[in-house]
C-alpha cells in the first residue's frame, strides 16, 4: 500500500517559500544596486559642484576682491589734487616709488601702470626698453568716450614693456568735478595666482583651470598651460548658468563649472566619465558582493530549515511511537530576526557639505545660508570679519605648508573660544574669517574677539622669529541688505589695517 502522500509532506512548504523569498531578494538586490549606482552618480556630481564652487568662491573671487578693492581706493586717491599728474608729469621718482609701495600690497599683481589722458605713463616697476610706447594704444587705456566709474578686465593681450602675455584689471581715474583725469591699470600675476591651484587637492583626478571667454586658460596649476585654449567656446557657450555640469559626448568628458560675469571668467573642472563610472561600479561591484554572500546564506539557511524540519518529524513520529515527551522537541517560532543591517550610511556626506576641510571652520557655503536664515527671521546679529596680518610674507618666508599650518591655528584658538559659547566660525576665503555673534552675544563681542586676537599673539610658534597677528572689523546688523553689512565691516578691517594691524575696529550704526 503506498503510504506517500503530497498533502503529507512537511517540507514542501518550506522549499517552496524558501524560493520565493530567494527569488524576491534577488530582485530587490538588482534594483536596489541599480538605485545605488545612480545615487552614486548624483552623489559624485554633487562632491565635484561642491569642489568647484568652492575654487571659485574661497580662491579666485577672493583675489578679484581683494584686487577691485585696492584699486578703487588708489584710483580715489589719484582722483584727488591732482596727484595723478603730479606723479606722471611731475615728480616721477616720487610717483614711482608711490606705485612700488601700491605693489607691495597686493601679491596678485604684477606691475601697475598710470596714465593721464595724452598717453604720458608711469609704470612699476621700471622697465627699460628701447621703444617708445604711447598708453593710449594699450588696451587698457581709458579714452574720454568711454569713461565710467567701474573697473574693467581686458582679455589676454601681449604686454609690449615686458613680452609676456598679462591679463589687466583697470580703471577710469576721475576727479571729483567729473574730469577723466586718466587711467589706473593693474597687470595680474597670472603664473604667481595659479600656483597656488597646485596645492589644491581634487576630489578624484581631472584637471581643474579657469578660462576667459575665448576659453583661453587664465590660471591653471601648469604655467606653461597659460593662454592657451583648454575648451571650446562652443562647450562655453552651453554652460548658460550661473553653475552647473556639462557632459560633452564627443570625448567622454564630465565638464563642472562656475561662471563669473565680471571679468566673463569660468571655473571649470574637467573629468572623465570613465573615472566617475568606476568609482560607482566599484560602489555597486561593494554592494553586490554583500547580497551575493547574502543569497548564500538565505540557500545554506534554507537546507538547514528543511534539514531541521525533517529531523523535527522524525523526533515527533518516534516519540508518539515510545510515548517519551520529554525528549520531544517544542516547536517555537524561528523567523524573527532577518531585517536589522541597513540603516546607517547617510551621515557621512553632511558635514563635508558645510565644513572647511583645512581648518575645521564652517565654510562660505554654511555663512550664505546662517546669515540669510538670521535676516530673514529678522533676528538680530552682529558680524565680525577677521584677516591674519602679512599671511603673503609668512607664506613666502616659511612656505605654503606652514601657511597651512598658521590658517589652521589661528582657526583653533578662535574655535576653543567661540564654540563653547554656541557661536559659529567660518573660513570666509583664503586668510580671511567670519563670525556671526547671535542677539545674546553681541555685546560681548568685542571681548570675545580680543581674547581671541590676544590668544593669537600671544602664542608660540614652532618656526623660530614667526609672529602670527590678525586685524578685524566688527559692526552689527542694522536691517539692511546683507551685502551692506559685509562692506561695512570689510571698511572697518581696511581702516584697522591702516591704522596698524593687531587690532579690532568696531563699526557704530549707520
Amino acid at each position: 500500500m503506498k503510504m506517500h502522500s503530497k498533502q503529507l509532506s512537511f517540507t514542501r512548504p518550506i522549499l517552496f517559500s524558501l524560493s520565493g523569498i530567494f527569488l524576491s531578494f534577488v530582485i530587490i538586490a538588482v534594483m536596489i544596486i541599480i538605485g545605488m549606482r545612480r545615487e552614486a552618480l548624483d552623489e559624485y556630481h554633487d562632491v565635484n559642484r561642491n569642489f568647484v564652487h568652492n575654487l571659485a568662491v574661497n580662491y579666485t573671487q577672493s583675489i578679484l576682491h581683494e584686487n577691485d578693492y585696492v584699486l578703487n581706493h588708489a584710483a580715489a586717491f589719484f582722483a584727488r589734487d591732482d596727484q595723478l599728474n603730479a606723479s606722471v608729469s611731475g615728480d616721477r621718482e616720487k610717483g614711482l616709488k608711490l606705485l612700488m609701495q601700491m605693489l607691495a600690497l597686493i601679491p596678485s599683481v604684477s606691475s601697475i601702470s598710470i596714465a593721464n589722458t595724452g598717453g604720458d605713463y608711469l609704470h612699476a616697476p621700471q622697465v627699460m626698453s628701447s621703444e617708445t610706447v604711447n598708453a593710449s594704444t594699450r588696451p587698457w587705456f581709458v579714452h574720454q568716450a568711454e569713461a565710467s566709474m567701474f573697473n574693467h578686465y581686458t582679455q589676454s593681450y601681449t604686454d609690449l614693456l615686458t613680452g609676456n602675455p598679462t591679463v589687466t584689471i583697470f580703471k577710469p581715474v576721475i576727479a571729483p568735478d567729473g574730469k577723466l583725469k586718466g587711467t589706473l591699470a593693474f597687470h595680474l600675476d597670472l603664473a604667481s595666482m595659479g600656483f597656488t591651484l597646485r596645492t589644491v587637492q581634487s576630489p578624484m583626478p581631472g584637471d581643474f583651470f579657469i578660462v576667459d571667454a575665448e576659453g583661453k586658460a587664465i590660471l591653471h596649476p601648469e604655467t606653461g598651460a597659460l593662454f592657451k585654449t583648454r575648451i571650446s567656446p562652443a562647450l562655453l557657450a552651453e554652460m548658460n548658468s550661473g553653475e552647473g555640469q556639462l557632459y560633452d559626448k564627443s570625448s567622454a568628458t564630465w565638464y563642472y563649472y562656475y561662471s563669473f560675469t565680471h571679468p566673463e571668467w569660468f571655473v571649470i573642472y574637467k573629468v572623465s566619465a570613465s573615472t566617475i563610472d568606476t568609482r560607482a561600479r566599484h560602489q555597486s561591484l561593494l554592494v553586490g558582493w554583500g547580497f551575493t554572500t547574502a543569497a548564500v546564506m538565505i540557500i545554506l539557511f534554507g537546507l538547514y530549515l528543511s534539514h531541521s524540519a525533517r529531523t523535527v518529524l522524525i523526533n515527533i513520529i518516534n516519540a508518539i511511537k515510545t510515548g517519551d515527551v520529554e525528549h520531544a522537541p517544542r516547536l517555537e517560532a524561528m523567523l524573527s530576526k532577518a531585517i536589522e543591517s541597513s540603516k546607517e550610511r547617510e551621515k557621512t556626506w553632511v558635514r563635508q557639505a558645510t565644513m572647511d576641510a583645512l581648518t575645521n571652520c564652517k565654510n562660505r557655503r554654511a555663512f550664505d545660508a546662517d546669515t540669510a536664515a538670521l535676516i530673514n527671521d529678522h533676528q538680530p546679529f552682529a558680524l565680525a570679519l577677521v584677516d591674519i596680518d602679512n599671511f603673503k610674507s609668512i607664506n613666502d618666508t616659511w612656505g605654503h605648508l606652514n601657511g597651512d599650518i598658521v590658517l589652521r591655528n589661528v582657526a583653533r584658538e578662535g574655535i576653543q573660544i567661540m564654540q563653547p559659547q554656541g557661536i559659529s566660525l567660518y573660513r570666509y576665503g583664503g586668510e580671511e574669517f567670519a563670525v556671526i555673534f547671535p542677539h545674546a552675544h553681541i555685546e560681548n563681542a568685542l571681548a570675545l574677539l580680543e581674547q581671541w586676537r590676544m590668544n593669537v599673539a600671544n602664542r608660540t610658534w614652532r618656526e623660530k622669529d614667526l609672529a602670527v597677528t590678525f586685524s578685524a572689523g566688527l559692526g552689527e546688523w542694522n536691517m539692511e541688505p546683507l551685502n551692506q553689512l559685509v562692506a561695512r565691516v570689510d571698511e572697518a578691517l581696511y581702516k584697522a589695517k591702516k591704522q596698524g594691524k593687531n587690532r579690532i575696529l568696531r563699526i557704530n550704526h549707520r
